[in-house]
């Protein structure tokens, strides 16, 4: 019976060991069959991590970065690394977050391509939180848009300071001294890229107790803002400065960026006071859309979308 007993106990005991590895046996034959949706799963959070890396950096050099060189986007040909960031001159250092109208008008869909990769496609916004107008649109589609067929698509959103419009030269608070007044020095410079992507204005405003009724603005050697231009009242006088109107030579239009003179005359009384400003705005502008406002700091969004192509 001893004999019988020890022999009992060892069947049970392989018994269990069998029922204990059904279980096992069921759950690696599962996993074994799940085994290419885990791999692809894992597979796919690998490239997600790395498209939202490449995502954001791409974001962090145009925005917070004035590229290579700082001021690219006076010499597209000498560019290595695009961004749209200021450069303050004073600290050597880009204002990030603070984009540059010349630098959004100039860069190109290759040259933010360049940074991406070409294993990426993308498409890059920036509007106006306020009014929704878009300033710039690039991307790897000719539209624009995302690929409908991208099958994960990676979105990066950050808030810029941006104006439409840039004061490029002001002379403020020039007052009358009873005799003719000539104020010189104030230049900005434009080149032949300049003039194809930007059209350039004269904005004066009279802010004294009487109407100014006689004042000039030249600009170079043409007279773009005249005395009968005050005649009827009229504040503020706004005047483009339009080559088919004054002459090719207006405004300078060479491969290298040149200084345009602005000379500006006042005959009048002490109570006589103006302003004037030289404003770059987009080209085809309409003169009933310029305005000091336009110039004026606002919040703007920045939208990135990244896929793997």
């Amino acid at each position: 019976m001893a004999l019988l007993d020890r022999d009992s106990r060892g069947y049970a005991l392989s018994l269990d060991l069998l029922l204990a590895l059904i279980p096992l046996t069921l759950v690696l034959g599962l996993v074994a069959a799940d085994m290419d949706n885990l791999m692809y799963e894992m597979q796919d959070v690998i490239y997600r991590g790395s498209t939202e890396r490449v995502a954001a950096d791409t974001m962090n050099t145009l925005l917070t970065t004035s590229g290579d060189p700082y001021n690219w986007e006076n010499n597209v040909a000498n560019l290595k690394v695009a961004g749209l960031a200021r450069y303050d001159n004073s600290s050597k250092l880009p204002r990030k977050y603070y984009l540059l109208p010349q630098k959004v008008v100039a860069i190109t869909s290759p040259q933010i391509q360049d940074i991406l990769g070409d294993e990426y496609g993308f498409s890059l916004n920036i509007s106006s939180i306020n009014s929704g107008t878009n300033v710039l649109l690039r991307g790897s589609r000719g539209d624009a848009s995302v690929d409908p067929a991208a099958k994960d698509v990676v979105r990066v959103e950050r808030v810029v300071l941006y104006a439409s419009y840039e004061i490029v030269s002001d002379a403020v608070n020039i007052r009358g001294t009873g005799k003719p007044l000539t104020i010189e020095g104030n230049t900005f410079p434009t080149n032949i890229k300049y003039n194809e992507i930007y059209d350039y204005y004269v904005y004066v405003n009279s802010t004294g107790v009487t109407p100014i009724s006689s004042a000039w603005v030249d600009i170079n050697t043409a007279t773009v803002v005249k005395p009968d231009d005050f005649r009827s009242g009229t504040n503020p006088v706004i005047k483009l400065i339009d080559p088919a109107e004054y002459g090719a030579d207006v405004l300078k239009n060479q491969t290298e960026l040149l200084d345009n003179d602005v000379t500006i005359r006042l005959a009048g009384s002490p109570t006589d006071k103006m302003n004037v400003y030289i404003i770059q705005v987009p080209k085809g502008t309409p003169i009933g859309e310029i305005s000091l406002t336009g110039a004026n700091t606002q919040k703007f969004k920045a939208t990135l979308y990244v896929w793997v192509r």
